[in-house]
């Protein structure tokens, strides 16, 4: 019989396998910038901003060589305890001109201290990240570019996979400069704590499983969400990465209701067979988003899952990432006042 304990080893490897597999293509995307338009011979600089906890948040940009006021690509990566340094575990995505990539470490996190050959993560990174903790970094990260980056236009584009969706989300409604967002593959029309039950439930289904298998699941799944939320400590439940901490910041938000206000251009990225945020939760906000924001853009992914994987396995990562390339030069075009086809 088909139980979580499957389920709980399976899960955190496909999230794994998205990021490790979207590395492959990002030097293929470097080597097509400069036919594309793109912004070419990047300069990458790191910089550190102080928390008020005293600690350091670590964020990484590629500045153009030239003297040119450029707008800021904010991107967030999902759940991994892994480093976003210009080497490290990036989403690709290819800059149009005149726009700079920024990534900010999670807490605890760095090239030399991620997860390491066993699949462990930093015990600071456990002790430390959760979801509003990530907005809070990023939104000091912003502060301190505001006083400091002569540089910047003023503009902003936020874009997430997966977890990261959810601090886009968050972010780009709450900082004043965000001119369009690129969400994908995040729990946004329902609390997380929905998506993820229904996600489970719906693989055991899908092995097999009886009656008693599936009401096992929900009481041991409703059972954990109260355990996070009485007892939120450094526990990890479903994958290395995710503390209870960091289950208590998440399971009970529903991003779309920021969403609702944000008037600028927005792309909801959703894989019709995800098995971590099903596609149903992408559907509901997209049938609000529709009637509120003209601006707004569905995409849904048909037999793809949470990786960009189709039903053999195989990744479909070509069909994904120039669509997703092709989003963010637009909203760079609209928020440039240009013109784009």
């Amino acid at each position: 019989m088909p139980s979580l304990i499957y389920i709980a080893r399976r899960l955190p490897l496909l999230r794994v396998s998205l990021a490790a597999c979207l590395l492959v293509t990002a030097n293929a995307q470097a080597s097509a910038q400069e036919a594309a338009g793109t912004s070419a011979s990047p300069q990458n600089i790191s910089i550190r901003v102080q928390r008020l906890d005293d600690s350091y948040i670590d964020a990484y940009l590629n500045l153009p060589e030239d003297d040119e006021k450029a707008s800021i690509l904010l991107v967030f990566q999902g759940s991994e305890c892994t480093s976003v340094d210009p080497e490290g575990d990036r989403f690709p995505f290819s800059l149009p001109r005149n726009v700079v990539r920024l990534d900010i470490q999670k807490y605890g996190i760095s090239p030399e201290r991620q997860r390491n050959e066993a699949g462990h993560c930093p015990s600071d990174y456990l002790e430390n990240n959760t979801i509003d903790g990530r907005v809070l970094d990023a939104l000091t990260v912003l502060s301190h570019l505001r006083a400091s980056a002569g540089w910047w236009d003023g503009r902003l584009f936020v874009a997430g996979a997966s977890e990261g969706a959810t601090i886009a989300t968050i972010v780009g409604s709450l900082a004043p400069e965000t001119r369009g967002l690129i969400l994908i593959n995040g729990s946004i029309g329902r609390p997380f704590s929905e998506g993820w039950t229904e996600a489970v439930l719906a693989e055991i289904t899908r092995q097999g499983g009886d009656a008693e298998a599936l009401a096992a699941a929900r009481r041991e799944i409703s059972a954990t969400w109260e355990k996070a939320r009485k007892t939120p400590t450094s526990e990890t439940y479903e994958g290395a990465s995710n503390t209870l901490r960091w289950w208590r910041s998440i399971i009970d938000l529903r991003p779309l209701n920021l969403l609702v206000n944000f008037r600028h251009p927005i792309l909801l990225v959703q894989s019709e067979r995800d098995q971590m945020t099903p596609a149903a939760s992408a559907r509901a906000a997209a049938a609000r988003l529709a009637r509120e924001n003209p601006n707004f853009t569905y995409l849904e992914l048909p037999g793809l899952d949470h990786g960009f994987l189709d039903a053999n396995g195989q990744p479909q990562y070509e069909q994904v990432l120039p669509r997703l390339d092709a989003e963010l030069a637009r909203q760079a075009s609209l928020a440039h006042g240009r013109q784009h086809d």
